[in-house]
Order: C-alpha cells, then structure tokens, then sequence
C-alpha cells in the first residue's frame, strides 16, 4: 500500500492507516484512525469534536468539500470549532483560508456591485480595494489581504501578552484569526452585506480567543477593541494638538 502522506510503500498488515510507521507516529489522532471513504459533506460530518480542520484534509475531502466544511463549522458552530481548534498545525493552511475568503469576498463584493447601481449598493471596506478586472487589481488585492491577514495576529497576540494571556502563541493566534474569516464572505451582500460580515467576524474571532486559550470573554473582546482604542486616542491626540496649534498661532499673530 501507498502511505497517503509520504508516498511511500509499506506493508497494510503493519496497521490499520492509510499512514506508513513513520507517518503516523506523533500524527494527530484524525490521521491516525483509519480511512472511511463514507466520509462525505453531509449535515451529520462534524469532525471539529477530535481537533479536526476539513480544510486542513484536503487529500480526503477535497478544495471545496473542506472550504465549505470549515465556513459551516467556523460560522455556525463556532464555539465547538475553536475548543477543539489545533493550536499548532501551522502556518500554511489558515493563511490560505483566509486569502480564499478574502480575496472571494472582495471579487464578488465588485461585481455584485458592477450589476447593481453602485450609487445606491455599497460594497464594503474590502470591495473598494478592487478597482476592476486585470492582472494588477488582482496583485494589489493579494499583497494588501495577505497583509492584512499577517498583521492582524500580530497586533491581536502582543495585545493577549499585555492582558496577562500566557498561554498564547503567535502561532495558535495566527491561526485562530484565520479560521475566523469565514463571516467576510458577507461582504459580497447588498446594502447591509459588510455591517454582518464585521459584526459576525467579530463576535467569531472573541469566541476563538476565548475557546482556544481558555480566557473569559471580557478579555477576548478587550484584546480586540485595544488596538482600535490606540488608534482613536492617537487620532484624537493628534487632532488636540493641530487645534491647540492653530489656536496658539491665532494669539500670537494679534
């Protein structure tokens, strides 16, 4: 038999797997249990109780049978999802989780809008990235989401750090903040389509951060809105200063 992971040939007799000797010693449990060809997209599949990404299988499920499995697992069952979520399976997967979704939400968010009157249907934050078809609109999106999609973990961990979260990983926090992207493809929705997608997004990534470390909600939400309460203290900061400015030269120039 041929090891689905490794490609190697090995004796079937040695174990019930798909997985050679070397594959499946300290292969997660998921890999290790034997291959069931009944294993389809079906309401009853919810392998997220064993630790288990669909997305992350693609060999077995496929592109679109794991993508649409991790969205209805992410989305609608987002608190079994992230308890049971691998913190450390990597960094590959999520972030191409997160550019499919992304780069969906943008695409179709532009041509919804270009069908519709686009005076009256806005098309959200991500849709105004794409200024229309061609090979350079379609970079600019990329490295702007792909951007995105690094930076943000980033922020999220360093902000955990300073709540005292130790159990945290830059990892685990990369990851967590992937797999809750799947409320961007809202985007693509008429009128009220990015409202849903932020608000669900939100609501997502603090029950991720709470279900994967383990923290109280409070936290998990703080750790979110903190760096966007820098960001509007800085702006107000910033606008103090250009009006204590203009007021100051206004007195001296009398």
């Amino acid at each position: 038999m041929i090891c689905r992971k490794c490609g190697k040939d090995f004796d079937p007799s040695s174990n019930t797997t798909e997985l050679c000797s070397d594959c499946s010693e300290g292969a997660p449990r998921h890999e290790r249990e034997p291959y069931d060809q009944s294993l389809s997209i079906s309401p009853g599949f919810t392998d997220s109780s064993d630790g288990y990404i669909p997305w992350e299988d693609e060999q077995r499920i496929g592109f679109l049978g794991g993508l649409f499995l991790t969205l209805r697992q992410s989305i609608f069952q987002p608190t079994n999802f992230f308890r049971h979520i691998p913190l450390n399976g990597g960094y590959k997967f999520p972030f191409l989780y997160a550019l499919v979704i992304y780069s969906m939400s943008i695409v179709g968010a532009y041509f919804a809008t270009a069908i519709a009157d686009s005076r009256t249907m806005p098309m959200g934050t991500h849709g105004m990235l794409f200024a229309g078809p061609g090979i350079g609109s379609l970079v600019y999106v990329l490295l702007v989401v792909s951007l995105e999609i690094f930076i943000k973990p980033f922020v999220l961990f360093f902000c955990l750090q300073v709540l005292g979260v130790r159990n945290s990983s830059l990892e685990a926090t990369f990851r967590i903040s992937c797999y809750s992207s799947g409320p961007g493809l809202f985007n693509i929705l008429p009128f009220y389509g990015s409202m849903v997608a932020g608000i669900w997004e939100f609501i997502i990534l603090v029950i991720g951060l709470r279900e994967g470390f383990k923290i109280g909600t409070g936290r998990a939400i703080l750790a979110i809105l903190a760096p966007l309460s820098l960001a509007l203290l800085i702006v107000i900061i910033v606008l103090v200063l250009v009006v204590a400015m203009l007021l100051l030269g206004r007195l001296f120039s009398i």
